[in-house]
């Protein structure tokens, strides 16, 4: 009987202390009412797409964003990939590295963002880059806030109820 009751308290402890190691799962509400999954599930979903899936959404987004031609998404298709392949290639290299190739990364994304103007219409163009200054000023506005962190002023979201 004292065997039994200690491979039971065993269980439990061990069911109990394996769930404690699990992360929340808090989902918020994202922007247009989507919900969207915080911290790095986030960045875990977006690491399971292949280069060439990655490319394929950037370029349907811009599509439906700036109302593009056939002809012009196929062309910003091969663009967004060849980002997406250099992207992934300076990911799988080490953080020293990748510091010292910053200058280089910075002139390809500037290279790739003169042949996209090129492609583009002037109409294009601007709603691109309001679209990029606006995600530049939501970044500068959310850096550093994360809901319930310490000396953060802004109260953590209500949960989500399934």
């Amino acid at each position: 009987m004292k065997k039994l009751m200690y491979t039971i308290a065993l269980v439990v402890l061990g069911i109990t202390s394996s769930n404690a190691q699990e992360p929340s799962k808090r989902k918020v509400e994202g922007r247009e009412g989507k919900e969207r999954i915080e911290g790095r599930e986030r960045f875990e979903r977006q690491d399971k797409l292949t280069a060439e899936q990655r490319a394929e959404k950037a370029a349907t987004a811009m599509q439906k964003k700036l109302a593009l031609t056939d002809e012009q998404k196929q062309k910003v298709l091969a663009i967004e990939l060849d980002r997406a392949k250099k992207n992934e290639e300076w990911r799988k290299q080490d953080d020293k590295t990748m510091k010292n190739k910053m200058e280089e990364r910075k002139a390809f994304m500037t290279a790739s963002k003169e042949k996209m103007d090129k492609i583009l219409t002037e109409e294009q163009r601007k709603t691109l880059a309001s679209a990029r200054e606006d995600v530049k000023n939501r970044v500068r506005e959310n850096r550093g806030k994360r809901p319930g962190r310490p000396g953060d002023k802004t109260p953590p979201p209500p949960p989500v109820k399934n």
